[in-house]
């Protein structure tokens, strides 16, 4: 009696209704085994699959048995259940024939793979297959980059803090809910502790990597992911967003026993690696100490070496040239800064900006009159837009928050609490004003603000 497989598969609820089901595929095929006097070594079932892909758990499942020696024949009720691109069904082919091992679509008998016509055949149908996926996979990319163009969602899946309304989203009740968490994640830098406040809560997700891609999503901030800007309306400021995503990057998973103060912070300045902390533990006498350093994973942690910086950065040596060199940086910075908005007051910025609108409004108007026509109407506001859009950027970069921000900095007191700080606090408190610190091979320190 032979063995057979029985291999079944469904991509849509399309299929579904045409009448390709999993319920329908498994009756018939076990119909006709059992007309065929076959003995039925397992069934093979890979929901929602894309015939075009050949990483298939199931199809990979059924290949293994066939390698095992557990089957004979392969039943399927059509041709493109098993595949529809044919360099795939080529090389499965090659698995099958390996092991004298056929196969048949019993909804399309004219397929036989113990002939020479029978393979042409096949062959045929394969290239006809594939052609119709790859006709049907240009169609539904048309559609999608149609619907994206009119900043229409393409599914119904909407992400936490957004409902959708006439096809578009909009933030909904929970809105408020998600920017708290994002502040959150800003203050503290931690995944678990906003997981413990948001969790579950709010449409929220309930795992630590769901909770963070949500924390990445660009559309919080109005930006589709394939970069559409603009796409809906913004429930998570541009500038907090962005932050978010720089505490994310350099939110590196600590020991459960240890902080290291600069992890995330410091870059190798030879390979642009992030230095790894180490812990190293010394005892003398009755005398126990803990000192924290930190090392090039180039060069501490591959085999073989990919950097020559085998040099190593105590925690206190940083923590000591950063309060030596902070202050008279902080002065410099504030310098340029207040340089910059003056250069910016000098230019008559917001005047160029309001003078801009208004020419705005009278080429409106000129086009409403039949003064001028479509074509000069367009390319005329393109050119005050692209104008306007420099203006407002060049006045958004006024830095007087920054200059009072570093200005608190130069207070005694700051460096007096400082002193009592947790090395939790100690690291958030440098999170908050730097953006990295190299070190390279001549153990010299580059300090960069945010």
């Amino acid at each position: 009696m032979k063995r057979v497989a029985l291999y079944m598969r469904v991509s849509s609820t399309k299929q579904v209704k045409e009448g390709d089901s999993i319920p329908a595929q498994r009756d018939a095929l076990t119909k006709y085994a059992k007309e065929k006097w076959y003995s039925v070594a397992g069934e093979y079932l890979d929901d929602g699959v894309s015939g075009t892909r050949a990483d298939r758990d199931e199809l990979s499942r059924l290949l293994e048995d066939v390698k095992a020696g557990k089957i004979d024949i392969i039943l399927c009720t059509k041709l493109d259940r098993l595949y529809r691109n044919i360099k795939h069904y080529l090389n499965m082919m090659d698995v099958l024939d390996s092991h004298n091992v056929g196969w048949l679509a019993i909804w399309e008998p004219i397929y036989d793979t113990t002939t020479p016509q029978g393979r042409l055949i096949v062959n045929q149908m394969m290239s006809i297959a594939q052609f119709e996926a790859e006709n049907t996979s240009q169609r539904i990319k048309q559609v999608q980059a149609y619907k994206l163009s009119k900043n229409e969602v393409l599914s119904g899946a909407t992400t936490a803090g957004y409902k959708i309304e006439n096809k578009h989203l909009v933030p909904d009740e929970n809105a408020p809910y998600v920017r708290q968490m994002f502040e959150m994640y800003a203050s503290c830098g931690s995944i678990n502790k906003v997981m413990g406040e948001y969790g579950g809560r709010y449409g929220l997700p309930t795992t630590k990597p769901a909770f963070r891609r949500t924390l990445m999503s660009p559309i919080y901030k109005g930006e589709h992911y394939t970069g559409i800007k603009d796409f809906c309306p913004a429930i998570i400021p541009a500038d907090l967003w962005d932050d978010v995503q720089r505490k994310l990057k350099i939110n590196i998973k600590m020991s459960q026993k240890e902080t290291y103060i600069f992890s995330g912070l410091l870059i190798c300045a030879e390979c642009g690696r992030r230095m790894g902390g180490n812990t190293r533990r010394r005892q003398r006498g009755n005398c126990y100490t803990i000192t924290h350093d930190y090392r090039c994973t180039g060069y501490y942690a591959r085999r073989p070496r990919q950097c020559s910086n085998n040099k190593v950065a105590t925690e206190n040596v940083i923590e000591r040239e950063l309060i030596t060199r902070i202050k008279p940086m902080i002065q410099d910075k504030i310098l340029q800064y207040e340089i910059a908005d003056r250069e910016n007051r000098r230019d008559r910025t917001p005047e160029q900006i309001t003078a801009t609108e208004r020419k705005l409004d009278r080429l409106k108007t000129l086009y409403i009159d039949g003064l001028i026509d479509l074509d000069t109407y367009k390319a005329d506001r393109a050119a005050f837009m692209s104008q306007l859009e420099d203006l407002r950027e060049k006045a958004a970069q006024s830095h007087t928050e920054d200059v009072e921000g570093l200005k608190r900095l130069l207070k005694p007191d700051v460096w007096e609490m400082y002193e009592g700080f947790t090395p939790e606090e100690k690291r958030r408190f440098w999170r908050g004003i730097l953006d990295k610190i190299t070190f390279d091979h001549d153990r010299n320190f580059s300090i960069y603000f945010l």
